[in-house]
This record gives structure tokens, C-alpha cells and sequence, in this order.
């Protein structure tokens, strides 16, 4: 699994496709103003995250919040 730490992503899709993810501390938010940063991803893990943005998770499966 790999491990997102301490980022902060503002674009569209972000992680789009994204599987096996560990994400945590990361903030969605900015002035890109993108949604739906977990798009159609799986396997992910997400912990003490912010998120100012639309739509975060969109048509995912196996996910933990």
C-alpha cells in the first residue's frame, strides 16, 4: 500500500484511478477548486484529512474512512 502524507491537493480528480492508498493528513482544499478527488478508486484508506471540496469520493469501492 502506498502512503500520501502531509499534501495538499486542489485539482480535479486528484487521485482519479487511484487503488491501495493510504492518505493521511492531507488537505483538499484550494484555489483550483476541483471535486471528486477519490474518483472511481479503490482499496484506499483516508485519516485526518480536510476536505473543502466537492464530491470527495465519487464511485468508489473498498473504502475506510
Amino acid at each position: 500500500m502506498k502512503i500520501i502524507e502531509n499534501q495538499k491537493f486542489d485539482e480535479e480528480r486528484a487521485l482519479y484511478g487511484s487503488s491501495e492508498l493510504l492518505v493521511r493528513n492531507c488537505s483538499f482544499d484550494g484555489p483550483a477548486d476541483g471535486e471528486s478527488a477519490f474518483k472511481e478508486c479503490c482499496k484506499i484508506e483516508v485519516e485526518d484529512c480536510f476536505f473543502n471540496l466537492r464530491y470527495p469520493f465519487w464511485n468508489d469501492s473498498g473504502l475506510k474512512i
